[in-house]
């Protein structure tokens, strides 16, 4: 649904929103104060039995804690997280990452930890082993079904295991089996991450808690008792979120969030991050965004840690760095041999072509859509506001605009996009700037308002260019389905996505706007918004290079197989395998960057290839990349048995983590004995900094769960106060003899 306002009606329509939402918040408000109304008369009403003190619910349990469910008490109690560390080995465009996760069980039992933890979209997840005491046990990649039986044998028969497996791109779980009392468990993963470069700048992303996703659909029926514990896509003790007919593996991608915060100076979830940083060329600067940095350099080798040593897991890690002037490669090829097969990672950067005076006049028709859902609230709906408001205070007099919110539902600001005027600009900036955050993330019937309302008006600018531009974190979980709507609804759209807050979805918000043939940007800090918000609108107005072109000197398998138009200041990156064939002789690329032909050649040599050495990780991001392109005609309609077989090929081929294959480590001996139960144990993830505490939003198609609840603590309340009423009064006058 949308409501059209116009400048007569807004009084009215703020008058109508402060009444609704008053009468919503007091029917929020009403089940809470009545369940804490019967609490209180139950303690009144008989002698209960006090919990335990070292007890507590998964909603209340601290970041960075195991939850140790007893089947017999109802009840959970907390073994916590011991130590994370990472570390980065980078490369040129290749970084070698090592993740370690050390748990430590505080309980007398033996327990299976379960926990998700999120990764680059782009890593390429090749190894994993575990570590129990001295005791290191390596995984192996298997097909995710064989995998799961594997490790349900392996735990069954009391042996220490660790099944890891992908949810998403960006999102992965792992369980533990057979964690004994007292006992360290360690995890490794290791996997290898390319390097991003654009507007002159290296940088690199890893992202250390997760946004909750909001997931829409209808709630589908729960495997019975014995199932779920057979079943790895579903997890009681894992996800809060129910599986439903939009998202089925629910359970799995919605993870326990701390409702606490921590902060760096007494991080409730600590990590620890180490750099090893050489790119074989002077540096300008290094930085990160986020985080205080201390380093120490030799030579153009660079150690960088922490200032602090530890940070809280609450917000991306995100480093940058940038050559001194002239030293930043126009082109590189970096290689690698992997047995007997040959790989290559191509990286050139187009030139820099200002936006032509043609360019400038032309008008376009630019959507703001902004995310006001409940998972904006408190900095990200700042930073959002503030977008919106440099986006529109940017338009041009020929530019037309409308202004889309969505949370649960849609609103446009206008029936059509209208001329950007004074007066038409400065309602939008008063509508942006009394935007709120609530309500669930119902992103789809937005990108379809976004791509089908009617044009504006023609005049005589002719035809206008429609650019799309989504600011939103991506806190959704059905990214398959948005993904089939934006190829099949774009047209002649441009989608360009701009993630805001401490721990967007990453994943897709890149992928979005591959699909949408735009670009995408992180704002983490509202210091970043002016700045971010004027390099995508450069990149609007800026000629794109297209058609780009690559002649390899021999055979090659690439991906992307065709490389996207790109914006200022994007290079072209393709990574090829050339089988037994060495890369050797003269590369040329070329493209049309802003109506003239461009062209560059790379000789690639004997005497190259014996100065530069192997990078190694080259021939793991290949594999990655065509695992990525191969899973990307799902979207396309290829059917999901064919991509199957063939992604399955790939990752098993190159050891990798894909959705079809998983790591499993079994340690051979027998460690709980069959008299000793098996409970289960949950990890939280740390809020994101400045995210306001989330009361997770129902979905439009869900039922009638909140109602329910209502009515049910309504009738609880009135049925206990009957019971106080009929007890006999106690006499509470002391007795004394004569």
């Amino acid at each position: 649904m949308h409501l059209p306002l116009s400048a007569p009606a807004l009084a009215n329509d703020r008058f109508r929103e402060f009444y609704c939402y008053s009468y919503w918040l007091f029917f929020r408000a009403l089940p809470r104060l009545l369940i804490a109304a019967v609490a209180i008369m139950l303690l009144t009403v008989s002698p209960g039995r006090a919990q335990e003190a070292d007890s507590v619910r998964p909603n209340g349990v601290q970041s960075g804690q195991m939850l140790i469910h007893d089947r017999a008490t109802g009840q959970y109690t907390p073994a916590v997280i011991h130590d994370s560390k990472v570390h980065f080995d980078i490369s040129g465009m290749i970084a070698q990452v090592r993740l370690e996760q050390t748990f430590r069980n505080d309980t007398d039992g033996w327990v299976e930890a379960v926990y998700a933890f999120p990764l680059p979209d782009t890593g390429a997840v090749k190894a994993m082993e575990m570590q129990v005491g001295e005791r290191l046990i390596r995984g192996n990649i298997k097909e995710k079904s064989i995998a799961k039986k594997i490790y349900q044998q392996a735990k069954k028969a009391g042996k220490k295991a660790s099944l890891v497996a992908q949810q998403r791109p960006n999102l992965f779980t792992n369980r533990v089996a057979n964690i004994g009392p007292g006992e360290l468990i360690t995890v490794r993963l290791d996997y290898v991450q390319q390097v991003v470069f654009g507007q002159g700048e290296f940088s690199l992303r890893f992202p250390m808690t997760i946004t909750p996703r909001y997931i829409p659909g209808a709630p589908t029926k729960e495997p019975a008792e014995h199932e779920a514990n057979e079943s790895l896509e579903f997890n009681p003790y894992l996800g809060w979120a129910q599986a439903t007919d939009v998202v089925p593996d629910a359970s799995a991608i919605t993870p326990l969030l701390n409702p606490n915060p921590g902060s760096d100076a007494a991080p409730i979830n600590a990590i620890e991050i180490t750099v090893e940083l050489d790119v074989g060329m002077p540096l300008a600067k290094v930085d990160a965004a986020y985080h205080e940095l201390a380093m120490a350099r030799s030579k153009n080798r660079y150690e960088i840690r922490l200032a602090n040593r530890f940070s809280e897991m609450d917000r991306d890690f995100v480093m940058s760095w940038q050559a001194v002037t002239g030293a930043a490669p126009q082109a590189a090829v970096f290689t690698e041999r992997v047995g007997e097969e040959h790989y290559g990672l191509l990286m050139v950067i187009p030139p820099a072509l200002e936006s032509s005076k043609v360019l400038d006049q032309m008008a376009r028709e630019i959507i703001l859509v902004i995310d006001t859902s409940g998972s904006m609230g408190g900095v990200a709906i700042e930073q959002a506001r503030e977008s919106l408001s440099v986006a529109l205070n940017g338009l041009k007099p020929q530019d037309s605009f409308n202004v889309i919110e969505f949370n649960s539902h849609y609103r446009m600001l206008f029936n059509r996009a209208v001329a950007a005027s004074p007066h038409n600009v400065q309602q939008g900036l008063e509508y942006v700037r009394h935007l709120e955050a609530g309500g669930g993330t119902e992103m789809l019937p937005a990108l379809r308002a976004a791509f089908g309302t009617p044009r504006a008006s023609l005049g005589e600018g002719g035809q206008r260019i429609r650019q799309v531009v989504f600011v939103t974190d991506g806190a959704v979980g059905n990214e398959q389905q948005l993904f089939e709507e934006i190829t099949q609804r774009l047209g002649d759209n441009r989608l360009f996505t701009v993630g805001i807050g401490s721990a967007p979805n990453s994943w897709f918000m890149r992928k979005s706007a591959q699909f949408g043939r735009g670009t995408h940007l992180h704002i983490g800090d509202l210091s970043e918004v002016s700045e971010k918000m004027a390099t995508l609108f450069t990149q609007i107005a800026t000629p794109v290079a297209a058609n780009i072109n690559i002649q390899w000197p021999v055979g090659v398998e690439s991906f992307p197989q065709k490389v996207s138009d790109l914006y200022k200041g994007e290079p072209v990156v393709v990574a090829v395998n050339s089988g037994t064939t060495p890369l050797e002789g003269l590369i040329t690329v070329s493209g049309d960057v802003g109506g003239q032909l461009w062209s560059r050649q790379l000789e690639l040599g004997n005497k190259d290839r014996e100065a530069m050495p192997d990078h190694p990780g080259v021939g793991t991001l290949w594999a990655r990349r065509k695992i990525t392109s191969l899973l990307d005609e799902l979207v396309t309609g290829r059917s999901k048995e064919q991509v199957r077989a063939d992604v399955l090929e790939v990752a098993l081929k190159h050891a990798l983590l894909s959705p079809y294959t998983s790591f499993v480590a079994v340690e051979e001996k027998i460690s709980r004995p069959k008299t000793f139960a098996l409970a289960k144990a949950a990890v939280a993830n740390s809020r994101p900094k400045g995210q306001s505490p989330q009361s997770f939003a129902y979905p439009k198609t869900a039922t009638t769960g909140p109602a329910n609840v209502f009515f049910g603590c309504l009738s609880l309340f009135i049925a206990m106060m009957f019971v106080v009423m009929r007890r006999e009064e106690v006499d509470h006058v002391p007795t004394t003899t004569a």
